[in-house]
């Protein structure tokens, strides 16, 4: 028998399995309104909510990183935090001959002296590393105690799994964080209405002759997403680059639309596409989420008469405990969804299903028809609570991610075809086989 008896029959089901089989299966669309969620190349990403610190997505965020220079962003709050503005900075030898060939540099030399304002300046625009060690002489004496300053500022907001062994982000085995807990620290940086002014300032920053130097010096912001920058962001208000050989390509950046304020780390990227990806993550939430209040909620809580509360049994209008959410604590969710067309499930803290934040008396989610489109934590009136993290709606490695497959008629369609197909291909090569079979036989015995 020869197989091309057998190859149209075969190429019309290729051709049938094609048109109703796609070779790639499509995401199912998001029963929320919202477009398709963007493509990020760059690996070491958090994006997270700088009023609540929910990580709205990430990448491998609690791999160790080195931060380089966004390292300054930490460096200017201290030096904001304790100091003044007008404070003279000094620069020792050990500041000035702290550079290497290649450095960022503001070309200061020794015994020069700078307002703080300008040091901070130099520090944020320029990512000049002599600058960022005299500011830490300034603040603590020398760089050892500023950098366990660092780290205590650090351990406070939350950012555990980092350590910092100078001021300036030059490479350290000792000198690492995460993508989340340079979130964290970024989120803190960026609540700091001087810090934002200065490492958003768009323009050209000038600084006249000193003591030691007669030229005037004019500096313009390195990070590209301000107004006038190569990748400029209308909702951009600041942010920090940085890059080593050892940490490649960083950038951390803070937006704001519509009081929705995010801030987007992210690490050992490409030159261009650290930005590409930061514009990306911004758009996707600052164009398609609201913040919604949860103010009834709230009152509900303050006069114990939340009915999901009531019905359980654990909570009641006569108990003497007063319940309530955070200060800061709202929904984000997408524009189509409505307050009034939320319902609500409650999970208290002893039920293995609990997701709420540590110390927490119960979770109160909140659903649009089957969509989670949030979840509060409830909280006695005299707790006090760590800071947590929050579930990621859209991380590669969570359960939240909206990538389901489907089956429709087609497919199933196609399938019945194919198998159809190869088992009429199966009985003919069979009968064939039996019609030969029969022939040896009786050409052997006749």
């Amino acid at each position: 028998m020869k197989i091309n008896r057998f190859l149209p029959f075969f190429i019309i089901c290729a051709i049938v399995t094609g048109l109703f089989f796609p070779v790639s299966v499509k995401a199912e669309e998001s029963e929320l309104g919202l477009p398709e969620f963007p493509a990020i190349e760059s690996q070491y990403v958090v994006l997270m909510d700088a009023d609540t610190k929910e990580v709205l997505f990430s990448k491998n965020q609690d791999v160790r990183c080195y931060p380089a220079s966004t390292t300054k962003l930490l460096t200017g709050l201290l030096a904001i935090e304790n100091c003044k503005m007008d404070d003279v900075i000094t620069f020792s030898a050990n500041a000035v001959n702290s550079i290497e060939y290649g450095d960022a540099h503001a070309s200061i030399v020794e015994g020069e002296q700078l307002t703080m304002e300008q040091a901070l300046y130099c520090l944020l625009l320029r990512s000049a590393n002599e600058v960022a060690f005299g500011i830490a002489e300034h603040v603590s004496g020398n760089m050892s105690s500023f950098a366990a300053l660092m780290n205590a500022k650090a351990q406070s907001i939350g950012a555990v799994n980092t350590n910092f062994s100078n001021a300036s982000g030059l490479t350290d085995i000792f000198h690492y964080t995460t993508p989340y807990d340079m979130a964290l620290i970024a989120r803190e940086c960026f609540n700091s209405k001087e810090l934002v002014k200065i490492s958003g300032h768009s323009g050209i920053y000038t600084i006249g002759p000193t003591n030691k130097n007669n030229f005037t010096r004019y500096y313009k912001a390195r990070y590209d997403m301000l107004k006038g920058g190569e990748f400029e962001y209308e909702y951009c208000k600041a942010g920090k680059t940085g890059y080593t050989d050892a940490a490649g390509n960083c950038l951390v950046s803070y937006a704001e639309k519509d009081g929705l304020r995010l801030v987007c780390v992210i690490f050992n990227s490409g030159a261009s596409s650290r930005y590409y990806d930061t514009e990306k993550l911004f758009d996707f939430y600052l164009n398609n989420y609201k913040k919604i209040s949860i103010d009834k909620y709230r009152e509900a809580l303050s006069n114990n008469s939340i009915e999901l509360l009531e019905l359980t049994g654990k909570f009641s209008n006569t108990s003497n405990t007063t319940l309530k959410f955070k200060d800061e604590a709202y929904l984000l969710v997408p524009h189509s969804v409505e307050a009034d067309e939320l319902t609500t499930i409650v999970t208290y803290a002893d039920s293995p299903a609990y997701s709420g934040e540590e110390g927490g008396f119960a979770c109160l989610s909140f659903f649009y028809e089957d969509n989670n489109v949030g979840t509060l934590t409830i909280f006695p009136s005299n707790s006090q609570t760590k800071p947590s993290k929050v579930p990621t709606p859209y991380d590669d490695t969570s359960i939240n991610t909206k990538d389901y497959f489907y089956l429709d008629i087609r497919i199933i369609a196609a399938g019945i075809i194919l198998i159809i197909g190869i088992t009429t291909v199966a009985i003919i090569l069979i009968k064939k086989k039996r019609h030969f079979s029969n022939r040896a036989s009786k050409n052997l015995y006749f």
